[in-house]
């Protein structure tokens, strides 16, 4: 049976078919577009619908896996909520689409993960926590996100919503009232891709996170931006590496791309770790990044990924 990973991002979409019949599973061919401007539930089906037809043909059986940036229930079927999109929440996405393919010809069986999870199986099967069997990925991009793996199983919880690690509440700034799942005070809302971008430009800043990242050293509103977003990541990855004590912390997503970020985080973390956790602290980059979400998504379903 063809399996298709799906990565589906606040700005972009990535997917593709996944060979896990080598050692390492690999993509074995990918198309990333944007994710569609509106965010709201019929033009994201619509999105995905169109990535996964063309590896499928009608009366062929296929398995698709979408990692879904939000909350998602229990069995896996349901999007709980959905913090960066509109109408999504409440929506059995997965059946929506098997039924829209059906109708085509094509028999897809799909299933939904959180985001993070998925890239922690990809990173656990081909990337940076490869022969691990406790770690923690950090997705860090349009919202943060995370897998954790324990004892070499995924940590899902009791309701479906372990790892939720972008809400956790690492402030009591006031300001910090808007995370889009209702909550407050959140590492989301205090350090992703999308609200230091919203932050900028009310600062006059470019609303790119990658530009602002470039200019911290030159322009002391960008370093003012930073510098708490900053502190908020290392009190967070800090408390996870008390809570677990992972092998490694892992950084993927669009945001760990910028230039010398985890050493400026491993520099912050360090005075927020008792000393006994200093020397086996481990933060590293990904060594998939997109891709590691899509292959984790494709292997949903496969013994190695059962929780």
């Amino acid at each position: 049976m063809k399996r298709i990973g799906i990565d589906l991002g606040g700005h972009t979409i990535s997917a593709g078919p996944v060979d896990f019949f080598n050692e390492r599973p690999r993509i074995i061919s990918a198309r990333t577009v944007p994710t569609p401007e509106k965010r709201d539930l019929l033009s994201v089906t619509r999105a995905l619908e169109e990535l996964i037809l063309p590896w499928t043909a009608p009366g062929v059986e296929c398995s698709v896996g979408i990692g879904i940036p939000g909350f998602v229930d229990k069995e896996r079927r349901r999007i709980l909520r959905l913090t960066n999109f509109s109408g999504c929440d409440g929506v059995y996405l997965g059946e929506t689409i098997s039924a829209d393919l059906r109708e085509l010809g094509v028999k897809a069986v799909i299933r939904l993960e959180n985001d993070a999870n998925c890239a922690a199986l990809g990173e656990g099967a081909a990337g940076a926590a490869r022969g691990m069997s406790d770690y923690v990925v950090l997705t860090l991009g349009t919202g943060i996100g995370a897998g954790i793996v324990t004892n070499g199983r995924l940590l899902s919880g009791a309701h479906g919503m372990a790892a939720e690690c972008g809400h956790m509440a690492v402030s009591g700034d006031p300001a910090l009232s808007g995370c889009g799942c209702g909550g407050r005070g959140h590492l989301e809302e205090s350090a992703s891709a999308d609200w230091l971008e919203r932050r900028a430009g009310l600062l006059g800043l470019p609303p790119v996170f990658r530009e602002i990242w470039e200019r911290r050293r030159t322009d002391k509103n960008a370093a003012d931006l930073l510098a708490p977003a900053l502190e908020a990541l290392a009190r967070g990855i800090a408390s996870l590496a008390v809570t677990l004590d992972p092998e490694a912390v892992i950084l993927s997503g669009g945001m760990s791309l910028a230039a010398g970020l985890a050493d400026e985080l491993r520099e912050r973390i360090e005075k927020y770790l008792p000393r006994p956790f200093r020397p086996v602290f481990i933060l590293k980059n990904s060594e998939l990044g997109g891709e590691a979400a899509v292959i984790g998504a494709a292997s949903l379903g496969q013994e190695m990924c059962k929780r």
